[in-house]
């Protein structure tokens, strides 16, 4: 049975998307098959990996059990498939509250997934939603990118809340910090004084760098493009803490 890694953020803007796509990458790279389900309608994912929107399933496709798995699509790098979305999802929230088992839905869609595959990785749209409830109740591991800022760091309290009035319990909620500039005062003071008060948050960061940025150019995961950079260098020292946590699922 495949292992559930879900990116979360109640906000957006946080790296999310791109962290995602480097990381699945990189357990692809070890050889694991890897799908990446992108559920942000946005597609953003999918675009870094050369999905085309069109190729992405019917939204009454992709809630459907037996016919989820039609709509996995290869991608141009060993291992990693895609699971693709686009803009059409922005109904998934209706669609997915017309269903019975509508809290759950997600959780019985991954299970008939995951014979498939050794790892799924799943880019959830942000903020509160019946979907993001979904994909937490699901996830073997929650991985959330918090930007060293202090609005950053109060939707990670608030996530927390809420996953303590809903009783939500993923297999585990870990965070990391995204998007840093040491140059910024704001961001070392940030680094320094919350390391304690966030003891979820592992102990690997991802740069704030223009590689990242312009991975949408040549539509590649910047672990595969420029591997010596210091950021994939980050998204591997990252990688190798998450897997260490993995292995002991």
């Amino acid at each position: 049975m495949a292992q559930i890694i879900a990116l979360y953020s109640v906000k957006g803007g946080v790296g999310k998307t791109a962290s995602v796509v480097n990381l699945a990458a990189l357990s692809a790279m070890q050889g694991r098959k890897v799908l990446l389900w992108d559920l942000d309608p946005q597609g953003s994912a999918s675009w870094y990996l050369q999905a085309e929107p069109e190729s992405a399933p019917k939204l009454q496709q992709l809630l459907k059990v037996k016919s989820i798995a039609e709509g996995i699509r290869p991608t141009l790098h060993r291992n990693l498939s895609v699971l693709p979305s686009d803009q059409r999802y922005h109904d998934i929230e209706h669609a997915l509250a017309e269903k019975k088992d509508a809290g759950f839905r997600i959780a019985k869609l991954l299970d008939g997934l995951s014979e498939y595959f050794d790892e799924i990785w799943i880019d959830t749209p942000p903020g509160i939603t019946l979907l993001g409830d979904n994909v937490l109740r699901a996830a073997d591991l929650v991985l959330v990118p918090v930007v060293p800022t202090h609005l950053s760091e109060r939707t990670w309290f608030q996530l927390k809340s809420h996953l303590a009035s809903e009783k939500i319990k993923p297999g585990r909620l870990a965070g990391f910090l995204s998007m840093v500039d040491r140059r910024r005062s704001l961001h070392r003071d940030f680094y320094a004084a919350h390391r304690i008060d966030m003891p979820e948050l592992f102990d690997a960061d991802i740069p704030y760098a223009a590689i990242i940025e312009q991975m949408g150019e040549d539509q590649t995961p910047v672990v595969f493009s420029h591997a010596r950079h210091p950021a994939a260098q980050a998204f591997f020292k990252l990688w190798k803490q998450i897997d260490h946590v993995l292995a002991k699922f």
